[in-house]
């Protein structure tokens, strides 16, 4: 039992102000003004108070009472941008900062509102990430003001009574903790453990320590570095080597086990926005320039659901088939170095790969040899990733669409190193920072070591499952509460961390606790300064490089390597063989948590993973081949459902799972690893996993993370081992004959051949651009648009002509007015750009406030998201009762389409939801009596019903109204002031971000009057603006999910432009509207998917099979013979 002891005062955290005035208003702020700033109290009573405000904004922050939490010097932040002369309430201030990542820092730009940060953006003076940024960076901000975080530090005290023991956590100072802390180096025999980051401050410190003896142990628990580390030994090089992709060069990809498109690697961003920037189709000519994914991976990947052509390979079998890839490269290079051809064949053994496969994708690569890569998976072998370097060397694309970047090496001390250590007496003290070793690596023996030490203290931002085997725990500042400097991953830039508060609680950063064990009284600020300035061709001041937030460096790859024979010789066959009782089990990182770190976090819990659907657990994954194995060998399991009349005749596709009553109903089995290792865990079946592989998800099942994510899912870190693979072999199934509900938000994976996301191959775009339209119900109709068919956009969205409609439709003008709206605005989502990524879900949820609703209440279907990723499988025709292994997967983000023609609108009783005369389907929440015929009336099923008091209540007491308890305060420091709180009873839905729009435009007219007045002299009530000088800029507004989406594949505009981007996109043959049969008329449309297959491939098909299986159903009579088209 682990309690805090409430006999000792809290020394802040305790009360918040929603903003600086309020705090500004107390007789304890004004009273250590007096003593501490005396000429700015006299500044609070005059014109200049909210001046001195913004100036002390990271001073004093929201610091506690009496300014007990300011312990150090403090100094000014410095705004993205030109800083304002005032913080005017109500205008968000915008400040460059980075995420520290084991993938490097990630460049952002953080909105604040009086000195609260609401939101996350990316750096748009990072270019090759365009101002996007992933879904963990988006999430982060909701961490700041988690109610679970440590609200300062303590020591760890243990109780005893008789037989009965409980644990206590006496509060004590963070300063004096640090001060304690410093001392443990005076003796020698201390050792630091931290996780992987690209700090310059944090590594320079640790060197200074190492110099003096102190040991450094660098964990992760998905080791970013492992591949440079193990390729360099490989190839006897000095410095570790560093895969940097240049896919914006690239024709020809393959992937192997490599998901460069997901979370799962490095740098995905910038991976997601320079390869799909090939992919980008707004004409035939543009189908031929398209390039080509080949993906080899054994789970279903965001990449594999990009890729052009898939094949399921088990992981521990990807050396066998990357020998035989390179074996067919050198024959038809015709190299002369048989006996390497030889030794790679010998390597691949007797497999059963399809050699066709491997025949045509090698000659495609060398089609394009110097624009053609080879991509090993992070998680993949020594020998992995030496094959593919030497795949990448014989094609010639090393300096072109892929380098090789010399880093410094790692720490090479391990735990083993650690235990020596310890049983000898030369390390009695250890000191972790941040990260939580003890739970992510269990089979390291830490926290037995932490037992036998005479001191250790963790750093982390919760009292987790390191803490508890600690004696001190020191509570760690948010990054957006700290300093820094630090590389981006491919050290193209070093970029800072500047905070944007002062820290809420007592904590401190590892910069300043490593800055106290260095015996260093310079202030994490001055550290940075003085690092920046050390820096060589600094001509930036540094103020302005806190404003821009980059400072680019050169990159020095390199070009000159040892030749790759000698060390492929050396490679040994693996000679493993799968099979239904010796199988494979892959560690991956999980789409929710990653390592764990965001298990607190109900942002990423909630949102689904692109794949599987499954939200607020993680299950293991099985193909269907291996599913129907257990399903035969244990009667009754009920893992798949059985099959229907419908099923069996084709009608209707298998579900993947058994649901009862809309909630997954999954059985639970125990995998075993060798002897000594097992987990017990649910089984989900995932179409398009290698057939003996299960895929179990690192970052569930903790203990100690907080009330949210507290025994969440299964724990699978008990069968990792520090430094070793994530890839085991030799794995059994049993089943334990119990079940457990998961929350899975899409039941069916299929189409069932409508037309809801349209799509075609190259070849077929080009022979037909309008192939879109010759698909769903509206291409048999009679056109919706009638007589007005071929009336440009901008008619159509200004006058909602009538069509074969059977009444008129209002037009969009003004109250009262024959005067047209000054803008239309509408969206086009491309098809083709879209991975899956679902950063634009969690970017919608901060920007919106949109609650967070809990497991129990999705698995009711009443999810508040505003904006859904919906996945489809479509596959080869099968069996009707079947679930296919090899699918195409297919992407469609959906949420309000505010159609011109909205159905919701005619059945709302009190018209609280009405159409403005911009063309938005708007919401007047104060109107809404929750009457709900507008979501049964909608046929995308994107409005949301606020049952309960998400925003307002616990989760857990939403049952009890008004006598349940409320959330913490600091949860709502963190919503955004532009958008109103929605409470129970109250619909809503997407707005297409009307505050960005309104923002937009109230800019554009003091802009505008700004120039006139300059102009023509004229102000106030002479000063008159014309129509055309209020309309906002093309570009000039961007909602938060194209803000957020890495790859273009969102763009919001003025339809009624028609120079704009949106109304080039509507023109396109390739838009369409999704059910538009129904004469909604979406403002919201869609690019139709073009998909670029090699013809020559064993698994080619003329047309994808989503169009294979809309065909099938449109023209049933037709089923069983060949098309050459869709259409």
């Amino acid at each position: 039992m682990i309690k805090e002891n409430n006999s000792l005062p809290l020394l802040s955290g305790k009360q918040y102000w929603k903003s600086l005035d309020e705090l500004a208003e107390t007789p304890e702020f004004r009273s250590w003004v007096d003593k501490e700033f005396p000429e700015g109290a006299e500044l609070l009573d005059n014109v200049q108070r909210r001046g001195f405000l913004k100036t002390m904004a990271a001073s004093f922050g929201l610091a506690g009472l009496g300014m007990s939490g300011c312990r150090r010097p403090e100094h000014t932040i410095l705004p993205y941008g030109k800083s304002p002369e005032e913080l005017i309430p109500g205008i968000p201030s915008f400040y460059a900062t980075s995420r520290p990542t084991p993938f490097g820092f990630l460049p952002l730009v953080a909105e604040s509102h009086q000195g609260r940060p609401t939101k996350i953006e990316g750096n748009p003076s990072f270019t090759i990430a365009g101002g996007s940024t992933d879904i963990y960076s988006q999430a982060s901000v909701l961490d700041l003001y988690d109610p679970d975080r440590s609200r300062g530090s303590f020591s760890r005290e243990i109780l005893r009574k008789g037989d009965d023991s409980s644990v206590r956590w006496k509060k004590l100072s963070s300063s004096k903790l640090a001060s304690e802390i410093s001392n443990w180096s005076d003796s020698g025999g201390l050792a630091i453990i931290t996780d992987s980051a690209d700090s310059l401050l944090r590594n320079e410190l640790i060197e200074n320590l190492v110099s003096t003896g102190v040991k450094h142990l660098e964990y992760e628990a998905i080791d970013p570095h492992l591949p440079e580390k193990t390729l360099a030994s490989s190839l006897g090089v000095a410095e570790n080597l560093r895969l940097i992709p240049q896919l914006h060069k690239a024709k020809k990809v393959l992937s192997l086990d490599c998901d460069f498109l997901g979370s799962r690697e490095p740098n995905s961003t910038v991976n997601s926005r320079q390869f799909m920037s090939g992919r980008k189709v707004l004409s035939a000519s543009d189908a031929s320039k398209m390039n080509r994914l080949y993906a080899v991976e054994s789970d279903l990947t965001l990449t594999g659901g990009v890729a052009d052509h898939r094949l399921r390979l088990p992981s521990s079998r990807m050396e066998e088939f990357a020998a035989l890839f390179y074996a067919e490269i050198l024959k038809l290079q015709k190299s002369k170095d048989s006996n390497l051809i030889t030794h790679l064949l010998k390597i691949g053994g007797d497999s059963e790969f399809d050699q066709k496969w491997i025949s045509e994708c090698a000659k495609d690569l060398l089609s394009k040899s110097q624009n053609s890569v080879v991509l090993p998976g992070l998680h993949q072998s020594k020998n992995l990733q030496l094959l593919a370097f030497a795949i990448n060397q014989s094609l010639g694309s090393i300096g072109t669409c892929v380098t090789y970047l010399p880093v410094s090496k790692r720490s090479s001390y391990s735990f083993e190193d650690l235990a020596t250590d310890v049983k000898e007496k030369r390390v009695n003290s250890i000191l972790v920072l941040g990260g939580n070793p003890v739970y992510n690596c269990p089979n390291s023996g830490l926290q037995d070591l932490l037992g036998k030490v005479e001191n250790s203290a963790h750093l982390g931002q919760s009292i987790d499952e390191t803490s508890l085997h600690c004696k001190l725990h020191i509570g760690q500042s948010h990054f957006l509460e700290s300093w820094d400097l630090g590389y981006s991953w491919d050290q193209s830039c070093i970029t800072p961390v500047q905070p944007l508060i002062a820290p809420l609680y007592d904590t401190i950063s590892d910069i300043e606790l490593l800055a106290a064990v260095n015996k260093n009284t310079s202030s994490s600020h001055d550290l940075v300064v003085a690092a920046y300035n050390n820096l060589s061709n600094t001509d930036v001041a540094f103020d302005d490089f806190l404003r821009i937030g980059i400072h680019k460096i050169k990159q020095s790859f390199k070009t000159v390597f040892p030749d790759t024979s000698p060390f492929l010789q050396k490679l040994k066959p693996a000679n493993l063989q799968l099979d239904e009782s010796s199988l494979e089990v892959l560690l991956t990182p999980d789409f929710h948590t990653w390592d764990g770190r965001f298990s607190n976090n109900g942002w990423m819990l909630e949102c689904p993973d692109p794949i599987s659907k499954l939200t607020w657990d993680n299950a293991l994954l099985v193909s269907p081949v291996f599913a129907k194995h257990l399903e035969s060998k244990y009667p009754g399991l009920g893992l798949l459902p059985k099959p229907t009349m419908l099923n069996k005749s084709g009608q209707i596709a298998p579900d993947a799972a058994v649901f009862d009553d809309g909630k997954q109903k999954a059985p639970i089995v125990t995998i075993q690893v060798g002897s000594d290792h097992s987990i017990t865990a649910p089984v989900y079946v995932q179409p398009g996993l290698a057939d003996f592989t299960i895929i179990a998800s690192l970052g569930f099942g903790r203990k100690h993370t907080g009330r949210i994510g507290n025994d969440l899912g299964y724990n699978a870190s008990t069968l990792t081992h520090f430094g070793q693979s994530r890839i085991l072999t030799n794995a059994s199934c049993v089943p334990t004959g119990e079940f457990k509900t998961l929350a899975n938000v899409q039941e069916h994976w299929s189409m069932e051949g409508r037309a809801i996301v349209r799509e075609a191959n190259a070849a077929e775009y080009q022979s037909d651009t309008s192939f879109a339209h010759h698909m769903g119900a509206e291409s048999h109709s009679p056109p919706i648009y009638g007589k007005d068919l071929d009336k440009d956009l901008v008619f159509k969205s200004q006058t909602t002509p009538r069509g074969n409609s059977s009444y008129e439709h209002p037009d969009h003008n003004y109250e009262k007015s024959e005067e047209h709206g000054l803008h239309q605005w509408g969206m086009s989502i491309d098809l083709n750009q879209c991975t899956g990524c679902s950063a634009c879900v969690v970017a919608c949820q901060s920007e919106n406030n949109i609650p967070v609703v809990g497991k129990d209440q999705v698995l009711r279907g009443r999810e508040m998201h505003w904006i859904r990723l919906d996945r489809y499988f479509s596959s080869t025709q099968r069996d009707g009762a079947e679930l296919p292994s090899d699918v195409q997967v297919s992407f469609q983000g959906v949420a309000c389409m505010h159609c011109e023609t909205a159905p919701c609108e005619t059945v709302c009783p009190v018209n609280a939801t009405v159409h403005d005369e911009e063309g938005l389907n708007a919401m007047a929440y104060n109107r809404c009596v929750g009457t709900r015929y507008c979501a049964n009336n909608c046929p995308y099923k994107v409005r949301r019903f606020n049952f309960f008091d998400w925003n307002k209540r616990k989760t857990d007491e939403v049952y009890k109204g008004p006598l349940g308890d409320e959330n913490e305060p600091v949860t709502a420091m963190g919503k955004n002031p532009d958008v109103t709180v929605r409470m129970r009873g109250v619909m809503e839905k997407c707005t297409y971000c009307t505050q960005r729009i309104q923002e937009s435009k109230i800019r554009t007219k003091i802009k505008a009057q700004r120039q006139k007045t300059l102009k023509t002299g004229n102000d106030g009530k002479d000063l008159i603006l014309e129509r055309n000088e209020l309309k906002v800029a093309d570009g000039g507004i961007k909602t938060a999910c194209q803000q957020v989406c890495p790859t273009e594949a969102i763009v919001f505009g003025d339809v009624s432009d028609p120079t704009s981007e949106v109304s080039k996109l509507k023109s396109n043959p390739r838009d369409y509207s999704v059910l538009g049969y129904l004469n909604t008329r979406p403002r919201t449309t869609f690019l139709a998917k073009v998909r670029n297959p090699n013809p020559r491939m064993p698994d080619h098909a003329v047309s994808p099979h989503s169009a294979r299986e809309y065909h099938d159903k449109a023209h049933p009579s037709h089923h069983d013979e060949e098309h050459s088209s869709p259409h």
